[in-house]
């Protein structure tokens, strides 16, 4: 079973990018995210992360693919 919500270190690794970038993804609101219980903690749901990816893959170069 697929996880919920992600780390936004997780997130980092899906994409293959560096943390520095996931965080930037999430502060500027590229990539939604939830405060659980109005804390510190910080979590990307699987779902929105899913549609992003997607919708990346959709706005992507079909000739800059591999």
């Amino acid at each position: 079973m697929e996880q919920a919500f992600y780390r936004v270190s997780e997130v980092a690794t899906i994409l293959a990018v560096g943390r520095s970038h996931a965080y930037s993804l999430v502060a500027t609101g590229r990539i939604p995210s939830v405060r659980i219980g109005g804390s510190r903690v910080l979590r990307v749901p699987a779902v929105a992360l899913r549609k992003w990816i997607e919708e990346q893959e959709a706005l992507a170069d079909p000739h800059q693919r591999r």
